[in-house]
């Protein structure tokens, strides 16, 4: 939903509550109606800031960095595309262009440029669930984490 959805459906909700109020309250309602509206009023202003400047946040989008994989091999763009849908689909986060950048040169470093090796972690990473990938050494195979811990290289 846009923003300006949004606020339209604000607008029309505000003119179906105004039509009920003065369709007619019993006068015993008056004071308190009146406070609601007050407030009612205030809140309406609050969000038209808000969406203002929602607006103007997404006017200033920033333009993406161009990224390049570390390794050309179809095994590998096929992992992290796949890592990329993995953290979508498990954990509701989007990687965007710096994100990306760094994760991917972090990755060549964590893999000592080791192609296969940077591919197993990011298997062993979605295999176990973990949001971020990590070296993996033979600790991490061989010992459980004590729990409230976190495992060797985790950060």
């Amino acid at each position: 939903m846009t923003m300006k959805q949004f606020w339209q459906s604000l607008a029309d909700a505000n003119d179906e509550l105004n039509a009920f109020i003065n369709g007619g309250l019993p006068s015993t309602t008056e004071k308190r109606h009146k406070d609601f509206v007050r407030r009612w009023e205030k809140m309406k202003e609050k969000a038209e800031v808000l969406c203002d400047q929602i607006e103007k946040q997404a006017d200033a989008s920033i333009e993406p960095v161009e990224i390049v994989l570390p390794w050309n091999s179809s095994q590998f763009s096929e992992a992290w595309q796949n890592w990329k849908e993995y953290l979508i689909e498990q954990h509701h986060k989007y990687v965007k262009s710096r994100m990306e950048y760094a994760a991917l040169a972090y990755l060549k470093k964590l893999s000592e440029g080791r192609e296969e090796v940077a591919i197993e972690y990011l298997q062993f990473a979605m295999a176990n669930g973990y949001p971020r990938f990590f070296k993996v050494t033979n600790k991490n195979y061989e010992q459980p984490t004590i729990a409230g811990g976190r495992g060797d290289g985790d950060y």
